[in-house]
């Protein structure tokens, strides 16, 4: 016989299926299931380091973009340059506007109450349209089709990956000191080898990078590169402060984050095969105007409909004020 789906009962187990069709309600588990939604540990690490502000029109990064060179040794009553240098020109990024929408008729608000066996519809569906809201937000950072258009928010894309496009108002083609560092092709898995001339790219001194993302594809074949196998044919992580910083160590039953150096290592699925990420956070983060931060709107009803609309705003940008401390990874298979 046909399964029933929803709150009918199905033979077997029921022998009385009309009775309790009209008597025996089921249990309604008290949660919804997320089965659509894919979570973002990058932008859930780069709201680490968020920024919030209150005002602003715009966002200004001060750029210092060359030397004061009205400097050197001088003797005696030798006479010494006074000219001034104007070393500091702006970067003007400007806010990008989100918003979600989630509408409910009326009648199914009132009819579909399911006492203390049910779930409250408005809660469950303003839950879906927050999830919703995030997931929008994680595919803008990725740069991902259809949240990747002149009005979304400048990606992880657009900062790191293109080097000569034109991002806060400064054109990278012909203001290098704007440009990231240069993409480094891997071509084949990443391993240390081909990870390390991109690393020490992007670090200056105790400044180093702190996030690389992958692809969970990526991320397993560069796993691969720390497991040995033994004469016994068991396989165990590599133990190598070289390559797994001791404040996180991954040998003790892969518990803790992945680190290669300084970098957290992130499997991210928002983000394609083939291309990863090598970040300094200090450096790059989600900005956001508190003006409208998360602003949800009241209930408002048409005037010819039995419905009712409210709308998450937000108001943010993916900052950056140093791109050339970030690099992006081609070419990795």
């Amino acid at each position: 016989m046909a399964f029933t789906v929803g709150l009918g009962v199905n033979q077997p187990s029921a022998t009385l299926v009309n009775t309790l069709n009209a008597i025996g309600p089921k249990l309604i588990y008290p949660k919804i299931a997320d089965l659509v939604f894919q979570p973002s540990p990058t932008f859930s690490f780069l709201n680490q380091y968020a920024k919030k502000y209150n005002a602003g029109q715009e966002i200004v990064y001060p750029l210092l973009t060359s030397k004061i060179t009205t400097r050197g040794a001088y003797w005696g009553d030798q006479l010494l340059p006074t000219s001034a240098i104007d070393a500091i020109q702006p970067a003007d990024q400007v806010w990008r506007g989100y918003y979600q929408a989630v509408s409910l008729p009326v009648m199914d608000i009132v009819t579909g109450r399911g006492g203390p066996a049910g779930l409250d519809l408005v809660r469950v569906q303003v839950q879906a349209a927050a999830g919703s809201m995030l997931d929008m937000l994680a595919e803008a950072v990725a740069g991902n089709s259809p949240f990747n258009s002149g009005i979304d928010l400048d990606s992880l894309n657009a900062w790191v990956y293109q080097t000569t496009n034109t991002i806060a108002g400064i054109n990278r083609s012909t203001n290098t000191f704007w440009q990231p560092a240069a993409n480094q092709s891997i071509g084949g898995h990443l391993s240390p080898t081909t990870l390390l001339p991109a690393y020490f790219a992007v670090t200056q001194g105790y400044d180093e990078p702190n996030l690389l993302i992958l692809n969970n594809t990526d991320f397993a074949n560069f796993e691969l590169q720390f497991v040995q196998t033994n004469t016994a044919g068991s396989t165990n992580i590599i133990r190598a402060v070289d390559n797994y910083a001791d404040s996180a160590p991954i040998q003790t039953g892969l518990k803790y984050h992945m680190r290669f150096k300084n970098a957290v290592v992130l499997a991210d699925q928002h983000f394609a095969a083939g291309t990863g990420y090598l970040l300094n956070t200090k450096y790059i983060w989600m900005i956001y105007n508190m003006g409208s931060y998360f602003r949800q709107t009241p209930w408002i009803m048409p005037s010819n409909q039995d419905v009712i609309t409210s709308r998450m705003h937000l108001i943010c940008q993916l900052g950056c004020n140093r791109p050339l401390m970030n690099i992006a990874l081609t070419s990795i298979s």
